[in-house]
């Protein structure tokens, strides 16, 4: 399994590469953040009632030579102004493709907060080029009250 560090290198080296225009990407993406407010799980902690999002994207692409696939999924707890994050990075082999934290839970990485922000920055560069190219980054946004 690839260390926390290696992957940022990596995940620096892909967005070099894509840059260059040599790497082209495929993203799925599932959320919570634009259901209504009434579909989405409310958990109560230190006496104070939290709305709960959840975003899970799935990045992958061909990377030197072999298929990549990364997992992120941030767990958003909000009240009033006050908001809670959690960011959890996996790693899974190729044929599990699950937005299920319990079943990617073997597949963690130890995600830093500068892990976390080269995925966030790599979000952002795909985003941007799926505006611009959507030829080199096919995006898939599933329902997650269809799933």
């Amino acid at each position: 399994m690839m260390s926390a560090r290696q992957l940022a290198n990596s995940l620096d080296e892909m967005m070099k590469e894509t840059r260059r225009g040599r790497l082209n990407w495929s993203m799925q993406i599932e959320a919570t953040d634009d259901l209504d407010e009434s579909c989405k799980e409310h958990v109560s902690q230190d006496g104070t009632d939290w709305i709960v999002d959840e975003c899970f994207v799935e990045y992958s692409c061909t990377w030197k030579g072999q298929d990549f696939c990364m997992i992120s999924y941030e767990h958003v707890l909000t009240h009033a102004d006050q908001t809670r994050m959690t960011c959890l990075i996996f790693l899974p082999p190729l044929g599990m493709r699950f937005f299920d934290v319990a079943e990617l839970a073997p597949y963690a990485i130890e995600a830093d907060a500068y892990v976390s922000s080269k995925v966030h920055l790599l979000f952002e560069q795909l985003m941007e080029l799926y505006r611009a190219e959507p030829a080199r980054c096919r995006l898939r946004v599933i329902d997650p009250l269809k799933n």
